[in-house]
């Protein structure tokens, strides 16, 4: 920055209390210029984002970050996050603060709610360029569960879920309680769909992303659909990115990137690379 601009923002600055919107361009600027983009991705998520068995970061959202700092010229760095309680803290640690513990913030953090309640919530950061949207569905052994496409099966067979997850709190209480007794707990998705294939359990309630990339090669075993799911308002949802409030040109250099990748089917290659079926975002 010139030391004539420097003056300006500072003179803005002592006027106004705040710092004023060009510094929403300024870290675009210095992305570009030292010709790298830090991109956050969570810990230990696959299909999006884990170390395969040699070390290596791999997964959807890995790619997609890789292919968003090509196109920008740019090399990448990945920041990878553990998830804590919340999304809100999620979006804490990685974007706008960092965590207590160090490390810092991501300049663009992947795998984000595209969700308009939870950017009023959290104003410090924005939420934008939704890339795919996830859904929970069910897998089911169609032999073991006799072709019954409901819920109400699951009383009379074995059914997993992530604990803790929205499908653990909804499934416990579904149906006056009846499936409680034939419901299995794991600490992943990964870990309730290998139990399926197993043949330890009748079915898995989890994200569809996770289904299929767990099932892979025994896709054609089970079958994967949406079930009745009375009383349970948020079924589908959209994820993309975001990046701290002060940055939105570099959101919106982003976002153009999502956008074509989207158009010219580099994002759906990149699901499918990796076993899943891309499902385009709600507009």
């Amino acid at each position: 920055m010139g030391i004539t601009r420097l003056l300006t923002v500072l003179l803005a600055v002592l006027l106004t209390g705040a710092w004023p919107t060009i510094g929403h361009a300024l870290s675009l600027d210095e992305i570009m210029e030292k010709g790298s983009i830090r991109i956050g991705v969570y810990r230990d998520f696959p299909p999006f984002s884990y170390r395969d068995d040699a070390g290596k970061l791999v997964g959807i959202d890995v790619d997609i970050g890789r292919e968003i700092a090509d196109r920008m010229g740019l090399k990448v760095n990945y920041m990878e996050l553990t998830a804590d309680e919340n999304v809100d803290d999620d979006l804490r640690n990685g974007v706008w603060k960092g965590h207590y513990l160090g490390g810092g913030v991501a300049d663009v953090m992947l795998h984000m709610p595209v969700d308009r309640e939870l950017n009023i919530r959290n104003d410090l950061v924005v939420l934008f360029g939704a890339y795919y949207r996830d859904e929970f569905l069910v897998a089911r052994d169609p032999v073991r569960t006799g072709g019954v496409e409901t819920l109400p099966v699951f009383a009379y067979e074995k059914i997993a879920v992530e604990l803790d997850s929205l499908p653990d709190l909804y499934l416990s209480g579904a149906f006056g309680g009846r499936l409680l007794p034939g419901m299995v707990r794991f600490t992943t998705p990964m870990e309730a769909v290998d139990a399926l294939v197993r043949g330890e359990v009748a079915g898995v309630m989890a994200p569809v992303s996770q289904l299929e990339a767990g099932l892979k090669d025994h896709r054609e075993r089970f079958e994967i659909a949406t079930v009745p799911t009375p009383g349970l308002m948020k079924v589908s949802w959209d994820v993309g990115a975001a990046v701290k409030h002060t940055y939105r040109a570099l959101g919106y250099a982003v976002g153009d990137v999502i956008d074509a990748m989207e158009a010219d089917g580099t994002m759906k290659r990149i699901f499918a690379d990796h076993g899943v079926t891309w499902r385009p975002p709600e507009r």
